[in-house]
């Protein structure tokens, strides 16, 4: 081989050899799996704060990704698709017996709401009678909850009222300001992120339910380290710039632990959700 040759193939396994070491330097990103409560756009801009500081703590890039519907988010949940997630707490429960870590809920209540428009007649359960209310997916916590509250109070879906199908909880509530229907279903958190504009046009109805709120779970393939420092990062969470702009976004009073007692009052609506999963 000449030295022209050689110096050539040399060069060309320096290079080589250095994009490979570069590569296994980088640790693939992390995925961030959010469930799809909004639009893909309005829950980017809420979690952004908290996507950067996942990664500061970590040193590690950090994705964000959600699903285009709830049955999709929970499919890829339980097949371990995220590395953290931030699940409903009927999905939580499930997904801690596929090898998930719970780490906090959110320490506010999740109180289902009927948002209805500003001069509705609507006041109390029993006047959404022959009404059409918009409702995101049949696997949602809040929506198996408030048929739940309307079987109690003798109102039976299909029979007594209509549920018009949505994507989201937001839709839901447009849905309503749109003159669609006659209430839209949403929570209390729910309802702050929703814009300025369409939140004005609404009044929303309590139903007096009070449930865990959303969950945020780690694999359990992140390791005991990692899972130790996120935990700990998360509890100092609100007094950081991150913090404080994420629950500014996200008003829902920081942290708390997902108790058993949290996850026990799940088995209701998971059997609740089981029943929904099988029903054509």
């Amino acid at each position: 081989m000449s030295r022209r040759n050689f110096l050539r193939a040399a060069f060309a396994s320096a290079i080589t050899a250095l994009a490979a070491g570069s590569a296994y330097a980088q640790p693939a990103p992390l995925r961030m799996g959010i469930h799809p409560y909004n639009s893909t756009l309005a829950l980017i801009g809420t979690h952004r704060p908290l996507v950067q500081y996942v990664e500061k703590i970590l040193s590690r890039p950090t994705e964000f990704v959600t699903a285009p519907d709830f049955d999709t988010y929970l499919a890829n949940l339980l097949a371990g698709e995220y590395d953290l997630a931030i699940a409903p707490p009927h999905f939580a429960v499930l997904a801690i017996r596929q090898g998930y870590v719970p780490l906090y809920q959110y320490k506010s209540r999740l109180e289902p709401l009927l948002a209805v428009p500003l001069d509705s007649p609507l006041q109390a359960v029993a006047d959404f009678r022959g009404k059409r209310i918009a409702m995101a997916d049949r696997t949602a916590l809040i929506r198996l909850a408030t048929i739940r509250w309307f079987d109690q109070h003798g109102l039976v879906a299909g029979r007594d009222y209509q549920i018009v199908e949505r994507p989201t909880h937001g839709a839901a509530v447009a849905a309503t300001v749109q003159g669609e229907v006659d209430a839209g279903l949403t929570t209390n958190s729910g309802l702050a992120q929703i814009p300025a504009d369409v939140r004005s046009k609404v009044r929303a109805i309590a139903t007096g339910i009070r449930l865990p709120h959303l969950v945020t779970l780690a694999h359990r393939r992140l390791g005991e380290a990692d899972i130790t420092r996120l935990r700990a990062a998360l509890a100092v969470l609100p007094a950081t710039p991150e913090g404080r702009d994420f629950f500014t976004r996200m008003p829902v009073q920081g942290y708390e632990e997902f108790t058993a007692a949290d996850q026990r009052l799940m088995r209701p609506y998971i059997d609740l959700l089981m029943q929904s999963r099988e029903t054509p």
